[in-house]
């Protein structure tokens, strides 16, 4: 027997000013980065603080690709002011600092909720209990998973996405999508996560180009917020696989933004689990539901890895890892690090097709192009 719970509070639609509400302190710490802070949303939440009377800080010194340097900052200015409450506004990279704040400070027996605001609509993190973090001394990514980062409550406002620029769409949409794919044909997938995997699948096939775009085009924001949420609802439960951990190498050594390295190596993975039957039924049935060519598993499944190439390139992504400007020797001298790497992650375990280090050795080479 499998049990399916849900562990955030979501707010679709809702206009952030509606968290406040949701705020019962006298005492309220944001982390942001320092764009937000820049163009001023950071302010516009100050201001409803300071007319409701509560105290805050602001931490606005969130870096993509969060270190454990920035984490250590983070805490020792929440150890020191000790709030109520903590507000995460900001792409995936705000929202896995504050989640990681929340880890942390549970080993000092303290407990903080967490209000998710995120800008992006891509990572889902606002109802995960992952956080992705970097170990800038080795370049590698480190996924963490506990129940505590869970955060309380998550406000999709369409407002906070209304300004983001195309490559940012691009990347975190591409995210979403990859989310949603390695969820429902993952090993962990099951019948309630599948349904979330394949609606989010469609959504963003539907909306993601709408909103790269037109970023004024207000539904297709709205319904992109869906998309990524239900994804990190649909792999919160059912786990990913080896597309995340291959990103999560190459991201770390190379520093590549998470989606984009996500979303250009996403068709290599396709073909490559569609050596299993499993996972290539599954591709099948994606590929079948939204109308692609599917007369046949194999036809479903290099549809699907048509359909994914074609996106990418409406979206102005790489083909393959050479387009994002990375040298090739340099590339080659560290495949095996990163092929090691990957088959520790903890995504790998989830993967249907096995893999073995020549195989993951043979997918770097391969994803580079």
């Amino acid at each position: 027997m499998k049990i399916f719970e849900a562990n955030t509070e979501i707010h679709i639609g809702d206009k952030f000013e509606e968290a406040i509400s949701k705020i019962k302190a006298k005492k309220a710490f944001i982390v942001t980065d320092s764009i937000m802070y820049k163009i001023g949303l950071t302010k516009k939440f100050e201001n409803i603080l300071k007319e409701k009377n509560i105290d805050y800080k602001v931490f606005s010194e969130v870096e993509v690709d969060p270190s454990f340097e920035v984490i250590n900052k983070a805490l020792d200015k929440v150890i020191d002011f000790l709030p109520d409450v903590i507000v995460a506004l900001g792409g995936g990279s705000s929202l896995d600092t504050a989640k990681s704040i929340k880890y942390f400070i549970k080993k000092s027996n303290l407990s903080i909720p967490l209000i998710a605001l995120p800008t992006t609509s891509g990572t889902g993190s606002e109802v995960t209990s992952y956080a992705v973090l970097t170990d800038r001394k080795n370049n590698i990514k480190i996924p963490l998973k506990d129940d505590v980062m869970f955060p309380e409550y998550a406000i999709l406002d369409p407002e906070l996405t209304k300004t983001l620029p195309k490559s940012v769409v691009a990347d975190s949409g591409i995210d979403a999508l990859t989310h949603a794919i390695e969820s429902y044909t993952c090993k962990g997938a099951n019948f309630y996560t599948q349904i979330y995997a394949l609606y989010s699948i469609k959504l963003i096939f539907k909306n993601l180009f709408r909103m790269f775009n037109n970023i004024k085009d207000e539904e297709a924001r709205v319904e992109m917020s869906k998309a990524s949420c239900i994804a990190g609802f649909a792999f919160e439960k059912s786990g990913l696989g080896i597309n995340h951990s291959i990103a999560h190498a190459i991201g770390g050594k190379f520093h590549i933004a998470h989606g984009k390295i996500n979303g250009t190596i996403l068709p290599y993975i396709i073909r490559f689990n569609s050596g299993d039957k499993t996972t290539a039924k599954r591709y099948y049935e994606i590929a079948k539901d939204l109308g692609f060519p599917a007369s046949t598993i194999e036809e479903g499944a290099e549809s699907l890895a048509l359909a994914v190439e074609l996106l990418n390139k409406s979206l102005g992504l790489p083909s393959c890892v050479k387009e994002l400007a990375i040298d090739k020797e340099k590339y080659s001298n560290e495949i095996n690090i990163m092929a090691k790497s990957a088959l520790e992650d903890i995504c790998t375990g989830g993967n249907i097709r096995e893999v073995n280090l020549e195989d993951l050795k043979k997918l770097f080479e391969k994803v580079y192009g």
